[in-house]
C-alpha cells in the first residue's frame, strides 16, 4: 500500500491573508508576526513566543540563550532529525548523544543517565550544560522525569517540538515545560507557514534576548521603530543573526 504524502491545507481564507499582507506594502514581519506570536502563546499558555524563519533557528537562539558556549556539553537524542545536534555545533559544544526507548522513540531518564555515565571522560572536560528531549512523531517524552532530573543535575533544558503541536503530556500541552520549547511550522508539519518556527519560553531574560538575536542584534526591530515614528533609531548590542 502506498501511502500519500499530504499536501498543504491552504484555501480561499489563507490566500485571502496573503493577499491582504501583499495589499498593505508591509513584506517583512510586522503587525501579522505580532499578532501570531500573541496567538500561539495563549495557545501553548508561554509566557512569550517569538516567531523565526525556522524550528532550526530556534534551537539556535534557544542554546545560545541559555548560555551553551564552546567547549561545553549537550545531551542530544539518536533519533532526531539532523539540526537537534548542529544547533550543538554551531556553538562550538559537544553534543553528546542518548539512546531512545524503543516503545516511544523518545529520550528518558534512564538513558540520559546511561550516556552521561557512559560519556564521563568527555563530559569531565566539556561540562555538561543541557539536554534536548525531541517529543517524537506527537508522542511526549516523559518530561516530568526528564524534569526532575534536570534540576538535581543543574541542567538546561530545551525541549525540541518540532513535531509536538498540538500534543499533550498529563492533559497539557507542550510548550511550557522546559526553560525554552521550539516548534517547527515547515511544509509537512501540523501547522504550516511554508518556512518557520518559533522558540517559547516563561523567562524574561531568554525572550530578551532571543528578540535582540534573531535579527542582528539590533536592539529594536523594523515593525517596533516604524510604529513608533523613529524609523531611525537602533542600536547593535551583539553580533546577532538573521533569524526573523
Amino acid at each position: 500500500m502506498k501511502v500519500p504524502f499530504a499536501i498543504p491545507e491552504c484555501g480561499g481564507e489563507e490566500i485571502a491573508e496573503i493577499t491582504k499582507v501583499i495589499k498593505s506594502g508591509w513584506l517583512t514581519t510586522g503587525s501579522r508576526c505580532a499578532q501570531f506570536e500573541r496567538n500561539f502563546a495563549g495557545f501553548v499558555g508561554a509566557k512569550d513566543a517569538l516567531a523565526v524563519n525556522s524550528a532550526t533557528a530556534a534551537l539556535h537562539l534557544g542554546l545560545e540563550a541559555l548560555g551553551v558556549e564552546v567547549g561545553d556539553s549537550v545531551l542530544v537524542p539518536t533519533l532526531t532529525f539532523t539540526a537537534t545536534a548542529e544547533v550543538v555545533r554551531y556553538l562550538g559544544a559537544n553534543p553528546i548523544l542518548v539512546d531512545c526507548d524503543r516503545e516511544t522513540f523518545c529520550v528518558n531518564e534512564e538513558e540520559i543517565s546511561k550516556a552521561i555515565y557512559n560519556s564521563q571522560p568527555r563530559i569531565s572536560n566539556n561540562p555538561l550544560k543541557g539536554i534536548i528531549p525531541v517529543h517524537f512523531g506527537g508522542h511526549p517524552c516523559e518530561i516530568d522525569a526528564i524534569l526532575e532530573f534536570s534540576t538535581t543535575h543543574n541542567l538546561k533544558i530545551m525541549e525540541d517540538a518540532a513535531h509536538a503541536l498540538p500534543t499533550k503530556y498529563n492533559g497539557r500541552l507542550i510548550g511550557t515545560f522546559g526553560d525554552v520549547t521550539c516548534f517547527s511550522f515547515y511544509a509537512n508539519k501540523t501547522m504550516t507557514t511554508g518556512e518557520g518556527g518559533m522558540l517559547c519560553t516563561d523567562d524574561d531574560e531568554i525572550a530578551k534576548r532571543v528578540r535582540v538575536m534573531r535579527l542582528h542584534g539590533i536592539n529594536k526591530d523594523v515593525w517596533g521603530r516604524f510604529s513608533t515614528g523613529a524609523s531611525w533609531e537602533y542600536d547593535v548590542m551583539v553580533p546577532g543573526f538573521k533569524y526573523n
